[in-house]
């Protein structure tokens, strides 16, 4: 396992970038490997679970994701119930002003499926992907 961490600065309020990230099925804006994300069970706070497709890296992606944490509009904690990239979430916002915010992940994951072929190359190429896809945030606006 190993850590990702990343951050951006978004010309929003703190409560329209929560609403964005906080909702697994708005990544298809701005994490672009996401090609779909369902609602599978709940209403968004603890417990409410996601379906997560896409491609990472070039190769397919599942993940069964699972709210762990809900704390409007500054926190949020996704989990994998299933996944060929296990990986816990934290997401943290932090108010800069009124209409700025600064969001910021903290990811550990596991590579497991075929995405073990990568070895030691998995974090250093994750913790790009992640870099490249929170600078796309502000444009999801």
């Amino acid at each position: 396992m190993f850590v990702v961490e990343t951050s951006v600065d978004v010309a929003r309020p703190v409560t329209e970038v929560f609403a964005l990230v906080s909702d697994p099925r708005n990544d298809v804006r701005w994490w672009r490997g996401v090609r779909e994300v369902k609602l599978l069970a709940g209403d968004g706070g603890v417990g409410t679970e996601y379906e997560q497709r896409g491609r990472l890296l070039g190769l397919p992606f599942y993940n069964h994701l699972a709210v762990a944490a809900y704390q409007p509009p500054t926190r949020l904690e996704l989990r994998t119930v299933t996944s060929n990239t296990p990986f816990e979430a934290v997401y943290e916002l932090t108010p800069l002003g009124s209409s700025r915010t600064r969001f910021a992940m903290r990811a550990t994951v596991a590579g497991a499926g075929h995405f073990r072929l990568f070895g030691p190359l998995l974090q250093p190429l994750l913790r790009a992907v992640a870099r490249y896809y929170f600078s796309r945030l502000p444009k999801a606006f």
